[in-house]
């Protein structure tokens, strides 16, 4: 068993590491040229792999009764894999959605909100102690996908953007990537740098500088009014 988690630790480590830096690649080549493509597969790729790991550590943990640990590692990987899958699926939707992409989509959002509100749910039981703020940053960034889940109750989309889905989507998976290493991979060296309350600062620090790069990325590309 300790051989096995370890195995995994190794691979989830190395596929990590490997991700968070061939992601700003693509980012930085001709969009739609053969680097971006290629280097963007490798990077899904790998982005893949992480998840599966996190998954396979997550009740791993939860298993050994590292309770905090186990449910924030599985909420940081279905939180990955959302955007990840749709950032790619949206490639081959880009005229007209198709029933199992919607479908998929849809069940997606779902998931990520039901278990943000379980996140949100158990931050608020831990009262304010030890990782309590974390999970109630996080439980409320899984609640806000109650929007997009009754926009498409309300107006179900036929058709998508599919350039800015897909930016959206590789971006958005990078931030999820990025959190988990601050969380995990750096927590020791930021612990010594940051005390107290000062902790969760690095840890939500990707969504914050994320969000912006989303936003300058559509500014830049609405007036430019682009598509591959």
């Amino acid at each position: 068993m300790e051989t096995l988690s370890k195995g995994l630790l190794g691979i989830h480590i190395f596929s990590g590491f490997l991700s968070l830096v061939i992601f700003w690649i693509p980012m930085f080549t001709k969009k739609g040229g053969k680097n971006h493509r290629k280097l963007g597969q490798i990077y899904v790729k790998l982005m893949w792999v992480v998840v599966i790991t996190s998954f396979l550590l997550s009740v791993k943990n939860l298993y050994i009764g590292r309770t905090n640990v186990g449910l924030f590692l599985g909420f940081i990987a279905f939180l990955t894999a959302n955007p990840l899958w749709y950032g790619i699926a949206v490639l081959k939707n880009k005229k007209k959605l198709s029933p199992s992409y919607k479908r998929n989509h849809f069940l997606f959002q779902v998931l990520v909100f039901v278990l943000g509100v379980s996140l949100l749910t158990y931050g608020i039981y831990l009262g304010g102690s030890g990782s309590a703020s974390l999970f109630l940053i996080f439980g409320i960034l899984g609640f806000t996908n109650i929007v997009p889940i009754v926009n498409e109750l309300r107006n179900p989309q036929e058709t998508t953007n599919w350039f800015k889905d897909h930016y959206v989507g590789m971006i958005s998976s990078a931030i999820a990537a990025y959190t988990a290493f601050f969380v995990f991979g750096a927590s020791k060296f930021l612990g010594e740098l940051l005390s107290g309350n000062w902790q969760v600062v690095p840890w939500v620090a990707p969504t914050v500088v994320g969000t912006f790069i989303l936003l300058y990325m559509r500014k830049y590309y609405e007036k430019r009014d682009w598509k591959a």
